[in-house]
């Protein structure tokens, strides 16, 4: 009896193990890319990939306030192409300006800080700026195991740029004197920098004062800084994981850049 019942014991326990390793070799045949990458990356390297992962969802967000403010400026027909290839980490979408194909950002940032007039100009800033993160973080690869696979000239190149592009977003106008991009100016902001401003009393006679939908003591628009900022704060994090410690450009050196095709 007692012998029977140990093979019993015996046969309960082999079916056991052979269940439990059925159920883990399917669970390791079920491993995705995304799981293995996790197990596989170095610290550093899997925070740079969640500040990456940050700073899209930053330009997404920024892209739609844009486009907002500036309704006139984007192109309505790539409008979810260009969010959708943020999110899928693709770079397919390829402005064609003055019968020419462009493919890097310098031509895009060109176009976008262009002074004469240009249509469409949010695409060219949101494009030319996805680029750049594009090729800084390596998104053509699949991941990156470890911090010191990252291009530190590139990532650092983008820190420097997105300087740039914050101060020219900030402070360029057209030839006409109208500010390229609407972001942190109140309406009556914009009102008064197409009048001659040497005379301080037509203030009251701006439209938004004067009917009292705005006040002169309204605070300026400050959600498209806070969103470079929070981008620029990620990369920060970045380029000291890669061991270069970042720093803020100088106002001359910003005023003085340019960008060429």
């Amino acid at each position: 009896m007692i012998n029977k019942l140990k093979v019993n014991m015996k046969i309960k326990q082999f079916r056991l193990f052979f269940l439990l390793s059925f159920i883990l070799f399917f669970q390791a045949c079920s491993f995705n890319k995304t799981t293995i990458k996790s197990i596989a990356q170095t610290n550093s390297a899997t925070q740079i990939e969640e500040n990456k992962n940050e700073i899209l969802k930053c330009l997404i967000k920024y892209k739609q306030k844009l486009d907002l403010r500036n309704p006139y400026s984007y192109n309505k027909k790539i409008k979810n192409d260009i969010v959708h290839q943020i999110d899928l980490n693709q770079d397919y979408i390829n402005l064609i300006q003055n019968e020419k194909k462009l493919t890097k950002y310098n031509e895009y940032f060109y176009y976008a800080f262009l002074e004469n007039e240009v249509k469409n100009r949010n695409d060219f800033l949101i494009i030319g700026i996805y680029k750049l993160i594009f090729k800084a973080f390596s998104l053509e690869k699949e991941h990156q195991f470890t911090a010191i696979e990252y291009n530190q000239y590139d990532m650092l190149k983008l820190y420097e740029y997105l300087q740039v592009v914050r101060w020219k977003i900030r402070t360029a106008k057209d030839k006409n004197g109208n500010y390229l991009f609407n972001t942190w100016q109140n309406n009556w902001q914009l009102e008064l920098s197409k009048k001659d401003d040497r005379d301080l009393n037509i203030i009251k006679e701006l439209e938004y004062i004067k009917n009292k939908k705005e006040s002169i003591y309204d605070h300026s628009n400050f959600s498209f800084e806070v969103l470079i900022s929070q981008m620029l704060i990620n990369i920060e994090h970045s380029l000291r994981k890669i061991n270069i410690e970042p720093y803020d450009m100088s106002i001359s050196a910003l005023k003085s850049f340019i960008f060429i095709l």
